[in-house]
């Protein structure tokens, strides 16, 4: 055998040796994943049985119960009374006393009459500043639900401040209020804007959580990118052992593929509609503000409550600890309506009434920033730009183009809210509205920054921390470059 061929057999040695050891080394480490899954499933397992749900009445404050009654039989899964396919008109707002709701009891409750039903459902929709989108979806939920024959209970669960919402927190405090008043055999999460088109998709549990609104007009009725959004189907037990929603997500977006991965880890898993091709959704056209935006913003310097998505995404890790067992709130107060039962649900640990921020130096004190509530105002800041890349991220897209006066700006500033911030000038005496408060001096601007002007006119809303709160003109002396400058700073908080 000549020194090649013995160099070539040495070769192919030390490959399959490589090739055997890869082998060894992903067997193990498939195994270690098989291991933690188990124990993972093991330990939603033992979740369930450490927080039981009893079936026993609560509280004689029940808002449903069972009808029993020998001579009815069980409600057909599907009824008789559907209709099928509906025409939904997005654009038509009902007023509340124009809501159709039936025969429905104080709270938002209904159940049939003629047959027991299969089950009690509450339904749990988190909610915060989309009052015309909520009489629109109860306008056409109500009449569904009751031509299902589900009966059911609606909760309308708010977020109390005017902060970044908190969807996930909203939900997690929401099921917890809700199971108090009633043992509930199926809990469904509803997004406020999405509309059923089809009275055949079921609001009614299965032995596994559902994904009810897989086809929406959006995404032309195609999947889209999570399995577990929009309208949600769970039995109380899938939610526990899941440790329902994370509390981490202040904002909108991925907090549903987050809980997609918790109810994978559970016993359960996420499954589709009985009548799929009848789960076909409506979304009410509708545009997120920054206070509801959480992936969609990736820059650190757009907004000081920035959460690090390296943080977020390790649901591994936290997806057991964090969740449904360790939500913090109190519920302030529920009221019970014609159209639904309201609660008030408050997030923050501490509430601040007003903060005040002074500069201390040589003996005196300059207030740089007080955020005792207010009227909103503008505020110009001279030799300022907000380029219009980081003024119309996605929300004043369609105002892009339009250069507006003074008062024409800020009167539709005043008329978005929320969604405008303030308004940048690109040519003397035209405008531009801008979505986020991002300042740039304007002797400090990219090249590529394409507005003109020298100013710019900032929405304060002292004591609203839905916009950022811009300090007094501060002129600090010139340390020397030996002595490192020492200035105080004196914060007096009123809660």
């Amino acid at each position: 055998m000549g020194i090649q061929s013995k160099w070539l057999l040495a070769r192919r040695r030390v490959i399959l040796s490589l090739l055997f050891l890869g082998a060894i080394a992903f067997s193990y480490t498939d195994f270690v994943r098989l291991l933690k899954e188990q124990e993972e499933t093991n330990r939603a397992r033992r979740d369930l049985e450490k927080y039981p749900l009893s079936k026993t009445p609560k509280s004689p404050q029940n808002v449903l119960s069972m009808n029993h009654e020998a001579a009815l039989p069980e409600c057909e899964y599907n009824s008789p009374k559907l209709v099928g396919e509906l025409q939904i008109d997005t654009k038509f707002i009902p007023e509340w006393d124009e809501i159709e709701t039936g025969e429905t009891r104080i709270g938002g409750c209904w159940q049939p009459e003629d047959c027991h039903q299969r089950q009690n459902v509450a339904i749990i929709i988190p909610y915060k500043n989309r009052e015309e989108h909520l009489r629109a979806l109860l306008n056409t939920l109500h009449p569904i639900l009751q031509r299902q024959n589900t009966a059911y209970c609606i909760y309308v669960a708010e977020q109390h401040d005017d902060g970044r919402f908190n969807k996930g927190a909203v939900m997690n405090s929401a099921f917890k209020e809700v199971l108090k008043e009633h043992d509930y055999d199926c809990v469904i999460f509803h997004d406020v804007d999405m509309l059923p088109e089809d009275d055949r998709n079921i609001y009614q549990c299965e032995s596994n959580p559902v994904h009810l609104s897989p086809l929406i007009d959006k995404f032309d009725y195609k999947p889209y990118a999570t399995d577990f959004g929009g309208i949600t189907m769970l039995k109380p037990e899938h939610f526990i052992a899941a440790n329902g929603m994370s509390n981490l997500f202040w904002g909108w977006g991925r907090e549903d593929d987050d809980m997609q991965f918790r109810v994978g880890r559970s016993p359960f898993k996420v499954t589709k509609p009985v009548n799929y091709d009848q789960a076909r959704y409506k979304m009410i056209p509708h545009q997120h503000p920054w206070i509801f935006r959480n992936f969609k913003v990736r820059d650190s310097s757009t907004d000081v409550r920035f959460l690090p998505s390296a943080y977020l995404v390790k649901y591994k890790e936290r997806s057991t600890v964090e969740g449904l067992t360790s939500v913090n709130y109190k519920n302030l107060r529920t009221e019970r309506g014609r159209l639904f039962t309201h609660l008030d649900i408050e997030l923050r640990k501490l509430v601040v009434e007003s903060l005040q921020t002074e500069f201390s130096s040589s003996g005196s004190n300059k207030l740089l920033i007080d955020t005792t509530k207010k009227d909103c105002s503008y505020v110009k800041l001279e030799n300022t730009r907000i380029c219009e890349d980081c003024g119309h991220v996605s929300v004043l897209k369609y105002l892009r183009k339009q250069l507006l006066s003074f008062d024409d700006a800020q009167k539709k500033c005043d008329e978005l809210g929320y969604l405008c911030t303030g308004f940048s000038e690109d040519t003397p005496g035209k405008y531009r509205l801008r979505e986020f408060t991002k300042l740039l001096s304007s002797d400090n601007t990219p090249k590529n920054c394409n507005t003109k002007g020298d100013h710019t006119y900032h929405k304060s809303c002292p004591g609203d921390q839905s916009f950022i709160q811009i300090s007094e003109d501060l002129t600090i002396p010139i340390a020397s470059q030996l002595t490192p400058p020492n200035y105080a700073f004196t914060h007096r908080l009123q809660d």
